[in-house]
């Protein structure tokens, strides 16, 4: 006569192979996650470098245009003053 764990042992087996196997699957997709991630993150923090960088250089800029609009106003002033004598 056949005993009942004699079927259910070996389907245990496979739902225990299966439940292995997909930890194996889900641990090399997490890993290869992982890396993707570092490498996104790697290449933000370069963009974000740049745009410092590029924000820096134009707020510089925007500082020059205002003592360049400054002087020119002194001139035009100076020029007048010199006109009117």
């Amino acid at each position: 006569m056949t005993e009942p764990s004699d079927a259910i042992i070996p389907i245990l087996q496979r739902i225990q192979a299966d439940i292995a196997e997909t930890k194996r699957d889900l641990g090399r997709r997490i890993e290869t996650i992982g890396e993707t991630l570092a490498h996104h993150g790697e290449k933000l923090e370069a963009i974000e470098g740049y745009l410092t960088y590029g924000l820096g250089l134009t707020a510089r800029n925007s500082s020059d245009i205002e003592t360049l609009k400054a002087d020119i106003e002194e001139i035009k002033r100076r020029v007048a003053a010199l006109e009117r004598r």
